[in-house]
């Protein structure tokens, strides 16, 4: 089966694809959209969420591979951007479809604890299934109306054991500095340009995430949690267009 995928904008234009995080779906970047009206805009839904929950969720490599498809068929190449699970698929994405990338909120290594895995996911995926604790979510992520209907049905599409296996599989996430972009170039971890952000407000694992990829440029964005795309969509949007524009030459 083929990946749900969104289109905006005009496709002779350059494209940028949309990479969401995990129990969320295409709906996410709704304040984002509109902001690159210049651009062709790909929002996917990634295997297991949204109106890809026909197609099960296997690794992070088979989502790259499924998603590196869609590039191809669609524009060839493409700028990414990844936010949360959406952001690993875009560091596994091949060299040869990505342009230039910006993935906020991943980790970049095992994270602690992670024998306690399980038992947090399934109390997690309990909890959203609550319609009181989704509703409750989608306040706090400032969503209007229609936006928490969108959130509260990606929700209720999530397949089952998605989640577990997304979960354990991003739990353990190393970067490998396995990529040559030319000869004599030093190892990278990352498919093209990359810049990496972290919240000022997301968990210390996160933040460190932006010095542990090879090859990346990294980024702290004060003041901002996990979902900032949301929090502060203008920032955020900013920031993207920033790099797009003209990622710098070096990282760091």
């Amino acid at each position: 089966m083929l990946l749900h995928v969104e289109r905006t904008g005009d496709p002779a234009a350059p494209a940028l694809v949309f990479l969401h995080g995990i129990a969320t779906a295409g709906w996410m970047w709704w304040r984002q959209l509109p902001a690159f009206p210049d651009r062709y805009c790909l929002v996917v839904d990634l295997p297991g969420h949204g109106l890809s929950n026909g197609v099960p969720w296997v690794s992070l490599s088979d989502t790259a591979a499924r998603v590196a498809d869609v590039i191809r068929s669609t524009a060839g190449r493409a700028a990414v951007v990844g936010l949360s699970l959406g952001g690993y698929v875009a560091l596994e994405l091949p060299s040869d479809v990505v342009e230039r990338a910006v993935v906020s909120g991943v980790t970049a290594e095992p994270w602690p604890h992670r024998w306690f895995l399980r038992a947090g996911v399934r109390l997690t995926t309990a909890q959203l299934r609550s319609a009181r604790l989704v509703d409750a979510q989608a306040r706090r992520l400032g969503l209007p109306e229609d936006a928490r209907a969108a959130h509260a049905e990606a929700i209720r599409a999530l397949r089952p054991g998605t989640y577990l296996r997304a979960a354990q599989e991003v739990s353990r996430y190393r970067p490998s500095a396995g990529r040559r972009p030319s000869a004599g170039a030093p190892p990278t971890a990352a498919p093209a340009p990359t810049l990496v952000l972290a919240g000022g407000r997301e968990s210390p694992i996160i933040r460190r995430s932006v010095t542990q990829i090879p090859g990346a440029t990294g980024r702290i964005v004060p003041g901002v949690g996990h979902a900032w795309n949301v929090e502060a969509p203008d920032r955020f949007n900013a920031t993207i267009r920033d790099w797009l524009r003209s990622p710098p030459r070096s990282p760091r």
